[in-house]
């Protein structure tokens, strides 16, 4: 038996003057800033708008007559309307134009109101919210509505600066945009940035970018919803005022979030394309703070568009009484600033304007300049990755109980018994190693002596080694459920803007764990490293934290920005990484990626909202030749042969999570609920799946996925290199065209320069 795991006492029934001093902290949180770089002298802001001699703003679109060109390279011209600080992209090599406001071929055909139609014409959209007051509305705004005007309108050789003037509510945002070799690039100075009595809460810069309206012509928005959708154009579509709005790594648990039960967001990319005319767009520097918005044609004008919002301030809940859950809902007083916010937009050749030509420019960005290096296959054969379990403990009314999985010992014979198939290219993740088990995070050290303790783990490693066989422990860090480590709660638990300690429930049934400040479990993971080293591991597999949750820290002890947070994070993987010469982390956010060798349980799927009209592989087709991937455990799949020929089709390696044949009855366990882990009941499975997804990717491992599509309805083709093509067949009925014949709910793979 094992005693109960209670992080902390709950706190008492709250009086009226712990609720006075709830609302008075709220008060001082409107006046205090951990993270301002303002300078605090006292600025008359309306003497910075009475000296205004600019024009106002005139609403409609800019005269395409006064354009000039501003900047030049051999790829692109860049050309700016001084008057509106609108500008065009025209590729030199086609003529294509690409322009920054909507198509004024269309926009005799805008029927949205005239307020709504102004905003959608400005280069700058911007929502604020008088934060003094917690029951006040936000407001959306453009420069017309504004009396706004341009200031300091300079070229700059390879573009130009502006700053956008709001006279009426006191705001100035000044922005460069810059040409550069493949992409031009628009970015906001927080530095230069003015604000009055009112709080600016989110920009949208050039929202209209390469906007195109659903006319007839084949087209769609791409979002990195999951592993990627697109938003096919279209006209009548149900529910056609639904828009999406999703934070970049996810949502920030310090502040108030919209349960809209959508996937994380794990890479800054979006893109458009109209015909054969298309962009990707990378946000480059100060993703931490932003969102990916879309509209699709219908829901904010005529127009097809998908833009980046910038986000300075967001929503919070001040409780007022922990027992009733009785608060309000209000803005920090203070913004989120930044060195940089840029947004670069990569305009397409006719030949590269669909998803694929946008992956295949997010991925040479991450080699050149995210430093994500192509891997060198380490053998033949593919890989094989199992996680073994070595415990959990199961509720109980007085204590919890240890349900013991796996033992060194047992894992030592599973391993063996995969090995003598034939299936030699294993890498190993040890989960459920630690004290009292999986669901028990905080001292992971030393080896619970139930499973076998630090010598039979030594001795487990040591055979796989034997074997050539990797090992990784698992470990999440970013919770605690029992305290140790020293990891006091209310010292050192993160803590969101109303000072709450941040709980985290899975299930109904377990008790809560509490989420860790990040600067406390970075000195956590530092001072376990030797220990991983002494026990032999091969690095540390960070599951479900660390690379993925990216929260606001508002302990004063440890306080962190989101970017502080993806800093951390990125030291931790680094150091890692360093000492134990790998680590692996499951579905991470992109930021993570020069540091990882494998990227474990990536998502295939996407958000299923009404106007998302198809999921696509744009992670996969990213990743593939920059790092390995599987996708969800074999064994837990919902629909097991479905499935299969999804991770044939996206390039994915197989991956089980499994126990030893004398396992206790983990359906009771806190936090493994799968029906089936015994590996001697899977051992068939295995062995078919392995051959099969070999026979598709072997020969492909280090190769890039060129070209991705659908031959017909139920029926995909990836290609690699443009010799070799996979096309699987999801329908019950042969698939025959071309001379190829795939059979029903199988694939075939195709080689050679002249495949079909």
């Amino acid at each position: 038996m094992t005693g109960r795991r209670i992080a902390y006492v709950p706190i008492i029934k709250i009086t009226f003057a712990a609720a006075l001093l709830a609302f008075i902290g709220w008060l001082a949180l409107q006046l205090w800033n951990p993270w301002s770089k303002e300078e605090t002298a006292f600025v008359d802001i309306s003497a910075l708008f009475e000296k205004q001699r600019a024009s106002p703003y005139r609403a409609g679109l800019p005269d395409e007559r006064n354009f000039k060109v501003i900047a030049e390279n051999d790829a692109f011209r860049l050309l700016a309307d001084a008057t509106t600080a609108h500008f065009q992209i025209v590729d030199k090599s086609t003529g294509k134009l690409w322009r920054s406001y909507p198509d004024p071929e269309h926009w005799q055909n805008e029927t949205i109101p005239g307020t709504w139609k102004n905003h959608l014409s400005s280069p700058i959209m911007i929502e604020y919210v008088n934060a003094k007051n917690y029951k006040s509305s936000s407001v959306t705004a453009g420069l017309i509505e504004n009396q706004g005007y341009l200031e300091q309108f300079q070229t700059t050789g390879n573009g130009f600066t502006v700053t956008f003037a709001f006279p009426k509510v006191q705001f100035k945002i000044p922005v460069e945009v810059t040409l550069h070799q493949n992409y031009v690039e628009t970015k906001l100075i927080d530095s230069g940035l003015v604000e009055g009595e009112l709080s600016l809460l989110n920009v949208k810069l050039y929202p209209l970018f390469g906007a195109q309206p659903s006319n007839g012509q084949e087209g769609y928005i791409l979002l990195p919803d999951g592993s990627g959708s697109l938003i096919h154009f279209q006209q009548d579509r149900i529910m056609p005022q639904l828009t999406y709005n999703e934070s970049v790594y996810g949502h920030d648990l310090s502040y108030y979030n919209e349960n809209t039960g959508r996937q994380r967001i794990a890479m800054p990319v979006y893109g458009l394309k109209s015909g054969d005319q298309a962009f990707v767009a990378i946000i480059a520097q100060g993703e931490e703070f932003a969102n990916i918005y879309a509209a699709p044609s219908g829901a904010v004008g005529l127009s097809n568009w998908v833009t980046t919002e910038w986000k300075y301030r967001k929503r919070f809940f001040q409780s007022v009484s922990r027992s009733t859950g009785e608060g309000f809902y209000t803005y920090s007083g203070d913004k989120f600033l930044t060195d940089s916010r840029a947004t670069r937009y990569y305009p397409l050749a006719p030949d590269k304007s669909d998803y694929v030509g946008m992956a295949e420019v997010y991925r040479q960005y991450l080699i050149e300049e995210q430093g994500v290096n192509p891997v060198t296959p380490a053998r033949q054969d593919i890989p094989l990755y199992l996680d073994i379990v070595g415990a959990d403990i199961e509720q109980g009314l007085f204590f919890d109980s240890y349900l013991k999985a796996t033992t060194t010992e047992e894992a030592a014979e599973l391993v063996r018994h995969i090995y003598d198939l034939g299936i030699r290219h294993l890498n190993i993740n040890y989960a459920g190693w630690q004290q009292d088990g999986y669901s028990t995070h905080g001292g992971y050290f030393p080896v619970d002596k139930r499973i076998g303790g630090n010598n039979g783990m030594k001795q487990f490693i040591s055979f796989a080694h034997s074997l050539d066989i990797p090992v990784y422990l698992t470990a999440n860090y970013t919770i605690n459920t029992n305290g140790d480590d020293g990891f006091w709660w209310r010292r050192d638990g993160l803590r969101n803007l109303a000072g709450t300690v941040l709980e985290n429930q899975k299930h109904p049934d377990q008790d809560e764990s509490i989420f860790v400040s990040p600067g406390f479990y970075e000195k956590v993971v530092y001072s376990d490293l030797d220990e991983f080293k002494k026990l032999g591991a091969d690095g540390i597999y960070f599951e479900d934290g660390i690379g993925q949750q990216v929260n606001t820290d508002f302990n004063t002890r440890y306080l962190s920005s989101r970017a502080d947070v993806v800093d951390i994070q990125r030291r931790i993987l680094t150091r890692s990484k360093e000492e134990l010469g790998s680590v692996i982390a499951n579905n991470v956010n992109f930021y993570a990626l020069d540091q990882i060798r494998h990227v474990h349980r990536l998502t295939s799927d996407y958000s299923y909202d009404v106007f998302i009209s198809e999921a696509i592989p744009f992670a996969q087709i990213v990743l593939h030749g920059l790092r390995t991937y599987s996708l969800e455990w074999s064994n837990v799949r919902d629909e097991w042969e479905n499935e299969f020929l999804r991770s044939v089709e996206y390039g994915a390696y197989p991956a089980y999570v499994l126990s030893g044949d004398r396992a206790d009855n983990l359906k009771r366990s806190y936090s493994l609920w799968h029906y089936s882990l015994n590996y001697k009941d899977w051992i068939q499975q295995i062995a078919q799946e392995y051959q099969r997804s070999n026979e598709a990717l072997a020969e492909v491992q280090d190769k890039f996925i060129t070209g991705h599509r659908t031959l017909a309805p139920g029926v995909k083709e990836t290609e690699y290199g443009g010799n070799y093509r996979i096309i699987v067949n999801y329908n019950h009925t042969e698939f025959r065209k071309d001379g190829v014949t795939v059979p029903a709910r199988d694939f075939v793979v195709m080689k050679g320069e002249n495949t079909p």
